[in-house]
């Protein structure tokens, strides 16, 4: 099934692609025991109208994918697609901020407000932070503006008064 799976996803990209006019190599993996596949698509050309500004046409792209193999594929499967590790790039700065302001949040007892951030992005630094014990993270603001807010639990607040 897994292979069935593999070859599907790399049907639908490449033609997603051939129609878009763009050549690349596709390479696909699979995280062990999950069904999560990463797709890695290698450009020599044009990458950057591909990823868009801020990643934006790429984030289109992955949501283009998932709808198409969401017809094709009836289980459930989780897909990343990326273009030249442009979103494990992004990923290492985007985790990076957030422990910084992890970190400024606890020695200052205070709430951080990262810049403001697209869904995706919002979710890597919920996800990386929810590893930190002593921190809580909620999204706020709307469209555009929409940010998260990094601040250390209540009770490590209240600790420190006392």
């Amino acid at each position: 099934m897994e292979k069935q799976h593999e070859q599907i996803i790399r049907e639908t990209i490449e033609s997603l692609l051939a129609k878009m006019d763009f050549l690349a190599t596709i390479e696909i993996s699979r995280k062990e025991n999950e069904e999560e596949y990463e797709c890695m698509i290698r450009l020599e050309k044009d990458q950057n109208l591909l990823i868009g500004q801020h990643g934006v046409n790429l984030s289109a792209i992955q949501h283009l994918v998932r709808a198409l193999l969401r017809k094709k594929i009836d289980d459930k499967i989780m897909i990343v697609v990326d273009v030249n590790d442009y979103f494990f790039e992004k990923r290492a700065v985007i985790e990076k901020e957030a422990e910084k302001a992890a970190a400024e949040a606890l020695q200052d007892k205070i709430s951080v407000a990262l810049r403001p951030m697209l869904p995706h992005e919002r979710k890597i630094v919920h996800f990386f932070l929810s590893k930190n014990p002593n921190i809580i993270t909620e999204s706020v603001g709307k469209g555009d503006e929409r940010k998260v807010m990094v601040r250390p639990k209540p009770e490590l607040i209240v600790q420190s008064t006392e």
